[in-house]
């Protein structure tokens, strides 16, 4: 973000600590939004099997930020996602009540996790993850209650009483305006615009070209970051490996520097990307990268400082094994990718460039990682998103045609690249011999040229994965990946 000097009125180099000018300090950044969140107990208390019911939240902005824009996304185990906004901007000082509206198909304890996502009038965004929100789902059968009123001899059948709440127009059931408010903690998870990088290295030095021994650190926000390696070259950044200082520790990291400033877009959608994987947890953050740090250097170009992954992706896999990854561990690479996958389309995001350089496998404990989200396609059918990339060797038909992308493009995409890690040819998609026909006809089915005839939900195909290992090679036993 460009600022101008308060003194001068001159703007101020990005990067710089002061006006070039005049020499005054360079403006603070503005504060992020100070919000407060609370939870409506008294709608939690009337969730009932079978009954629409609303699950009222009520934002305060603490700050003198107007909030421009507030969106909670949240996840409970019976009942799936749950998104809304604020019909409004929310004023400094002011407060909005953003309500959920769920139908209940199973009693029993559940417990509502997720995030918090704000723009502000400047707009910048942040994300804030939600403490869980624990109550319980009341099952649909009712105890009569009869009150007997003396004075008047009448008998009053209170049985459809709903204890004084009144149903809404679509029949939810609704409180008074004040409502029952307790307080639910909120932890700032990321905010999307990043700090300046003080990269004490010359800028334009560190190019594509730089050779594989490098030697320059990072200073931001989390830490100082030495840089001493370039660990990949892809199309639209270099990625160098070093270390981050820290007390008592040397922890390792990458950094991921953008090979020119008009590409900084790709790697803000990825750490977005990311933040809204990352916001609810789930099983599957173990195969996401973690951002440690998003920084600005000072030629312009974004950078994104990630923890180091101990693992080789499938094209070092397969160089080890140039017959082919053997089945039994292709089985379990291609159940955690479809896992992750899983996690992305059930929020919204497809990958968008699936292909065995972006799939990371550490033999010891058999974690698999999925990398690269920069290409990530956002709720395509409500963004209008399409493609963003064109991988000539991994891509789904529609990708080349420009129709609009599917889950199952990215099913597509793993398919050959799982092909490739068989040691057969993805461009024909081909499978050696030795592999059971079992698994090749159903790694075939990934690559069938039509989106609608390949498999679309990577959960169903996970499960089916699954099954399929236990008729080919018996019930599930550690097999240790010998390399």
């Amino acid at each position: 973000m460009t600022m101008t000097c308060a003194q001068c009125a001159e703007p101020i180099r990005t990067g710089a600590a002061f006006c070039g000018k005049c020499g005054a300090e360079r403006p603070a950044a503005p504060a992020p939004l100070a919000l407060a969140l609370s939870v409506d107990l008294a709608t939690l208390r009337r969730f009932e099997v079978g009954t629409r019911c609303m699950l009222r939240l009520r934002v305060d902005n603490l700050g003198a930020i107007p909030a421009a824009r507030l969106e909670i996304r949240g996840e409970a185990r019976g009942l799936g996602p749950l998104t809304a906004a604020s019909p409004a901007p929310i004023a400094a000082g002011q407060s909005a009540v953003i309500s959920l509206f769920v139908v209940p198909s199973m009693a029993g304890y559940e417990e509502l996790t997720g995030a918090l996502h704000t723009t502000d009038a400047g707009g910048a965004e942040s994300v804030h993850r939600l403490e869980a929100i624990q109550f319980r789902i009341n099952s649909a059968a009712r105890v009569q209650v009869v009150n007997i009123d003396q004075s008047g001899a009448r008998v009053i059948d209170n049985s459809q009483s709903r204890f004084g709440a009144e149903p809404d127009a679509e029949g939810a059931v609704i409180t008074d305006a004040d409502g029952e408010w307790r307080p639910v903690g909120l932890t700032l998870v990321s905010t999307a615009a990043p700090p300046v990088a003080e990269v004490v290295a010359p800028t334009d030095s560190i190019t594509p070209e730089t050779p594989a021994l490098v030697d320059f650190e990072v200073k931001a926000e989390g830490g100082t970051y030495r840089l001493t390696s370039v660990v990949a070259r892809g199309d639209l950044a270099t990625v160098y490996g070093g270390t981050r200082s820290l007390p008592g520790t040397n922890a390792e990291v990458v950094f991921k520097l953008a090979d020119d400033a008009a590409d900084n877009d790709l790697l803000q959608a990825e750490v977005r990307t990311l933040q809204r994987l990352s916001a609810a947890k789930s099983p599957q953050q173990k195969h996401l990268p973690v951002v440690l740090d998003q920084v600005r250097a000072a030629d312009g170009r974004l950078g994104t400082v990630f923890e180091r992954i101990d693992g080789l992706d499938l094209c070092s896999l397969r160089e080890r094994f140039p017959a082919g990854v053997p089945q039994q561990h292709l089985i379990w690479i291609m159940r955690r990718a479809l896992s992750v996958l899983g996690w992305a389309h059930k929020n919204g995001i497809l990958h968008g460039n699936v292909e065995p350089a972006h799939l990371l496998v550490r033999p010891g404990d058999h974690n698999v990682w999925l990398v690269d989200w920069s290409w990530a396609i956002v709720e395509p059918a409500k963004t209008g998103q399409t493609f963003r990339c064109l991988n000539e060797d991994y891509g789904p038909p529609e990708a080349r045609s420009r129709t609009a992308p599917l889950p199952s493009s990215d099913l597509y995409s793993l398919g050959k690249a799982m092909i490739y890690a068989a040691g057969g040819d993805p461009a024909a998609k081909t499978l050696p011999d030795s592999i059971d026909e079992r698994l090749q006809r159903f790694l075939r089915f990934f690559v069938v040229e039509s989106a609608l005839g390949r498999p679309g939900d990577a959960w169903d195909m996970y499960k089916q994965l699954d099954n399929l290992r236990e008729e080919v090679f018996g019930p599930h036993a550690f097999l240790a990946l010998e390399i």
